[in-house]
């Protein structure tokens, strides 16, 4: 691939564009015809040299969820020259990523995220091994201790819920997007961990970092065809979109870069702060457990973008889709506030013990992270050896697709699943019941690191904006649609505004 890329380069440096597209094509059709067959999954035809790429352009998650109705739980697609294998249904995800997640616990390099940094530093998107072992373990240890998923962080998720609610009276019945409130609410909860500190909800600095996250979350399709077709980068359009994508990140690591630098001139070993000087202490330590040469500036910047963008995009998400769900069934939002005002009393203060008392709450929270999965494909994996799955050979390196969307549309385990029905995660006595197949947060070595705090957040922040508030349409609007935009990794609702009515 690497030498498809070279002489790509070279015909785009010595020839005209059109001229060195048609070469490039006859040199991918000429490798096309050559490659070796393997003992991969069936799969449908693609385009020639594009492969599937024409077909997953909008919505992969749907296309690839019809695609298992006919190919069956693992199939074969191609992305470009890419093989990449698809598991659908909760028994192909389960048999890869945890009864075989030695084999399939790394990551695809992607050109768009080498050239970010992000397969050589960060944990989201390094590849499977002992650097990344060591580096998750650190991290989620260092922020156990600083409350992470912990009653302990319980306080300062309700003073964000607090500043939160403010912050909505001050829009006095007034349309409104919620989106960019409840992105500074949940990232405050995650700065207050890794930096000790947190935003004003008007601070410029968080309204740029949001901006450039969320370019980057979106619609990206220019920049990402880079990821399966490299050489695409000569062309100035998808050049200009690519530098901006690549830009942002780089803007992002800057601003995250100006923070630790902070704290290395304050830093005190004897008073461990937050999560960066946990990092900072365990760089200089000299006891010869492990390989401290790994814990480098560059990784701690990494591992903080990916914690911050990680923990502010995905739950903020949850909760905007949560909300919308309200103001379109009205009566859900209602029997939601009954119970709350059964259990929690004007003067109670909210708690996540609260949570086994709200069963309704929680089957509603957990219908609407089914029904609008965030992350409806996953984070791409990857093989980490020569595996097999099911009888076919799957090679060292091989894309793979964990589709959950396919999980939480499975008829077998959520009948009628087009359908809003928390009642669903009830039993005949009205209390909670686990679903096994529940899997939003992935599952395996690679499960969300951050998966105990968003369940804290989305239970709390919730719970606490029904508490005070009733969200309805402003007179005379159409019913928002339910219709998400998918971008490069999240599955987002379309912009929409509602005013938010104080409750008595």
């Amino acid at each position: 691939m690497s030498v498809l890329n070279n002489l790509a380069a070279r015909l785009f440096a010595y020839c005209d564009v059109q001229t060195a597209l048609v070469l490039v094509c006859v040199l991918l059709l000429t490798f096309w015809f050559l490659r070796p067959v393997k003992n991969l999954p069936p799969g449908p035809w693609g385009w020639p040299v594009l492969g599937h790429i024409p077909t997953l352009r909008k919505d992969p998650h749907l296309v690839l969820t019809a695609m298992w109705k006919k190919y069956g739980d693992v199939f074969h697609i191609r992305m470009g020259l890419k093989d990449v294998i698809v598991l659908c249904g909760y028994k192909a995800i389960y048999e890869a990523l945890v009864k075989k997640g030695e084999d399939f616990s790394s990551r695809p390099c992607l050109y768009v995220f080498d050239q970010m940094g992000g397969t050589k530093n960060g944990l989201g998107f390094l590849p499977y091994g002992s650097f990344w072992k060591q580096q998750r373990k650190f991290t989620l240890k260092s922020l156990r201790d600083f409350g992470f998923g912990k009653r302990s962080l319980e306080g300062k998720i309700l003073e964000e819920a607090e500043g939160l609610k403010e912050e909505i009276l001050q829009t006095a019945n007034s349309p409104f997007n919620v989106r960019p409130l409840l992105q500074n609410a949940v990232s405050n909860v995650i700065c207050s961990i890794v930096f000790g500190a947190r935003f004003d909800y008007g601070d410029p600095k968080f309204k740029y970092l949001m901006e450039r996250i969320n370019q980057n979350f979106g619609e990206q399709e220019l920049a990402g065809a880079t990821n399966f077709f490299p050489w695409l980068r000569h062309i100035p359009p998808i050049r200009k979109a690519l530098d901006k994508v690549l830009k942002n990140a780089e803007d992002v690591i800057g601003n995250f870069r100006e923070g630790m630098i902070e704290h290395k001139n304050t830093f005190d070993p004897c008073n461990i702060r937050d999560f960066i000087d946990s990092y900072l202490l365990e760089m200089t330590r000299e006891d010869g457990d492990g390989d401290r040469e790994s814990f480098t500036e560059d990784q701690l910047n990494y591992v903080i973008s990916d914690l911050f963008v990680a923990g502010s995009e995905t739950t903020s998400t949850t909760l905007t889709w949560a909300l919308l769900y309200m103001v379109l069934y009205p009566e859900v939002q209602q029997k939601v506030q009954e119970e709350i005002d059964s259990v929690v009393g004007q003067d109670t203060v909210l708690s996540v013990t609260h949570r086994g008392q709200l069963p309704y709450t929680e089957a509603v929270i957990t219908e609407i992270m089914r029904i609008k999965s965030v992350t409806p494909m996953g984070l791409p994996r990857a093989t980490s050896n020569n595996a097999n799955l099911f009888g076919y050979d799957i090679p060292e390196g091989t894309m793979v697709w964990p589709v959950l969307w396919s999980v939480f549309y499975d008829p077998v385990h959520y009948p009628e699943p087009e359908v809003f029905k928390p009642q669903r995660f009830l039993d005949e006595n009205g209390q909670f019941v686990k679903n096994q197949t529940f899997i939003p947060f992935s599952t395996g070595r690679r499960i969300c690191l951050g998966e105990n705090l968003a369940k804290m957040e989305l239970f709390l922040l919730f719970t606490h904006l029904l508490r005070h508030f009733t969200f309805k349409l402003p007179e005379g609007a159409a019913k928002p649609t339910t219709v998400g935009i998918m971008g490069m990794i999240t599955h987002s609702p379309v912009s929409y505004e509602f005013c938010a009515i104080l409750r008595e």
